[in-house]
């Protein structure tokens, strides 16, 4: 690796002393290296030779938001460093960076590229393209009352229900609000898109898994109530009464760097399964 990129969540690391440390570790490992920190995606963009991987440093919602917020290219690859909580789609912990960083330079790891999702709105306020790694969510406000939801896949009416919401999620997103909604636990590396309702009034409606390829049309009615759409638990858009919701595979996949001896069901385990997991 000739050139490579190091992204923090600042607010965890406010002294900039973590960076630091990580940057100052990475180039004892790659000395014939260019190691360089990214803040934004002109860091990247900018540079003449190709970035071969961007080290992030931080939590989930840290990669979630660089994938989505840097625009990072489907070709360089993400390596996760964990100094958040979950951490679930980094590969190592912080206390583990120097064996990481071992593996890195001797090659010992493996690409898995991740499904991502794209959504437009088009409401009263405008259109907006969006990108997700794990979820696109259409739900109710805090002090709202139910909102009736009709879904539609590849122009076919599938059902409609009344609830607090609905989660379009990637196989990716499977352990994050979609787990916690009663969905079920997905294998990472396949393409498909689950639909999962949230607290359905409506007996009959289920979760369900549709292709990875299919395009799903949410309506929402009584807009009376406040409802938001909600990409990856970070941004949030206002809907209107005659919003419109579109929500399909997008074209370019997140590209993760895993070390040889990662295994996601034993991650799944201490991460999500277990009562005693490090949250």
């Amino acid at each position: 690796m000739k050139n490579i990129g190091v992204f923090i969540n600042p607010s965890k690391d406010k002294d900039g002393s973590i960076l630091d440390t990580i940057t100052k570790k990475t180039k004892e490992y790659f000395q014939d290296s260019c190691i360089f920190t990214v803040q934004s995606n002109k860091d990247i963009q900018s540079r003449k030779e190709a970035t071969d991987c961007l080290i992030v440093l931080g939590g989930d919602g840290t990669i979630l938001g660089a994938t989505r917020d840097l625009a990072i290219p489907e070709d360089i690859p993400i390596f996760g460093i964990n100094i958040g909580n979950l951490g679930f789609l980094t590969s190592v912990d912080s206390k583990c960076t120097d064996y990481a960083l071992q593996c890195l330079k001797n090659k010992r790891f493996k690409y898995e590229k991740r499904m991502m999702l794209k959504c437009n709105v088009s409401c009263e306020s405008g259109v907006y393209d969006n990108i997700a790694l794990n979820d696109i969510v259409i739900a109710k406000g805090t002090l709202s009352r139910m909102v009736k939801y009709k879904i539609f896949v590849d122009n076919k009416f599938y059902s409609s229900f009344k609830g607090d919401g609905v989660i379009i999620s990637t196989p990716t997103g499977s352990t994050a609000y979609s787990f916690s909604a009663g969905g079920p636990l997905i294998m990472p590396s396949l393409e498909i898109i689950t639909i999962v309702p949230i607290c359905s009034h409506t007996p009959t409606m289920r979760s369900i898994i549709v292709n990875g390829n299919s395009t799903i049309e949410i309506q929402a009615e009584s807009f009376g109530e406040e409802t938001f759409l909600t990409v990856d638990g970070q941004k949030s858009i206002k809907l209107s009464k005659n919003s419109k919701i579109m929500v399909g595979k997008n074209h370019k996949s997140c590209n993760l760097i895993l070390l040889d001896d990662y295994d996601y069901f034993n991650v799944l385990r201490k991460k999500i399964l277990s009562q005693d997991g490090d949250w």
